[in-house]
């Protein structure tokens, strides 16, 4: 009957595992797809920042391709019922689990200085305007992208190079007709009037909910992984001893 009794529990805390491994899994995937989008969305922007923010994006990728390795190899420990892969699948979700409180944590540090980072950056950059091809080439992406001028807003343009010159903003700061920055003195109208990096924090923060939603489901679904994982170590355990 004791046999049983082990052999339904045993049943039961593998069936567990094999939803909360699919809910891991599922969660890498997401985080993968988020990372690619994002670095697509934003390739011109980390062009023109040229800051370590640019990492993120790569970063979530990449854990979410380790989710789905660690995953994948739970679900074969898990289905051969051995000891050592189940311990060493406990311990990588573990070593995840500790690694994203870290970053976590450092990255809710950071936050106060991106900004300030992000800005100075940004003003350096529209400096080689016209005068590097793969920055120029970024600057107008992101500008017609997200309908924005400069930094901060349009007249940014005028402490730089580029608009010394030629007294006007980029084309891609237009909203509907070309050479609108002619003759900024006349007429601003047709100019966006917000500047690059107010827009791409609020394309961030309209996303950042997604993402926290995952990584809070992430951390949720290793905290039961290594729970039911030490809870089927200890019923092998116990199996053994029976023998």
């Amino acid at each position: 009957m004791r046999k049983i009794d082990s052999s339904n529990k045993l049943i039961l805390i593998k069936i567990c595992l094999y939803f909360i491994d699919l809910f891991y899994w599922v969660s890498g995937v997401m985080l993968l797809c988020i990372g690619v989008s994002v670095q697509m969305k934003l390739y011109d922007a980390f062009v023109v920042v040229n800051e370590t923010s640019s990492g993120v994006p790569v970063i979530i990728t990449i854990v979410g391709g380790v989710i789905i390795s660690v995953s994948a190899f739970g679900a074969i420990a898990i289905l051969k019922s051995n000891h050592m892969m189940i311990k060493v699948f406990t311990g990588m979700l573990l070593i995840i689990f500790l690694i994203e409180i870290i970053v976590g944590i450092s990255a809710y540090a950071y936050r106060g200085k991106l900004h300030d980072n992000l800005l100075r950056s940004f003003l350096k950059t529209l400096d080689k305007y016209n005068r590097e091809s793969q920055v120029t080439k970024g600057v107008d992406h992101l500008q017609e992208n997200f309908q924005c001028c400069g930094a901060q807003n349009y007249t940014d343009w005028f402490n730089t190079t580029f608009g010394s010159l030629n007294s006007a903003v980029p084309n891609s700061c237009c909203k509907i007709t070309k050479s609108c920055g002619t003759n900024l003195s006349n007429d601003t109208a047709n100019i966006n009037q917000q500047g690059c990096i107010q827009k791409l924090k609020k394309w961030a923060e309209e996303r950042i909910a997604l993402i926290g939603g995952v990584c809070i489901s992430v951390g949720f679904a290793q905290l039961l992984g290594i729970l039911f994982s030490y809870m089927l170590l200890r019923l092998l355990n116990e199996d053994y001893v029976n023998l």
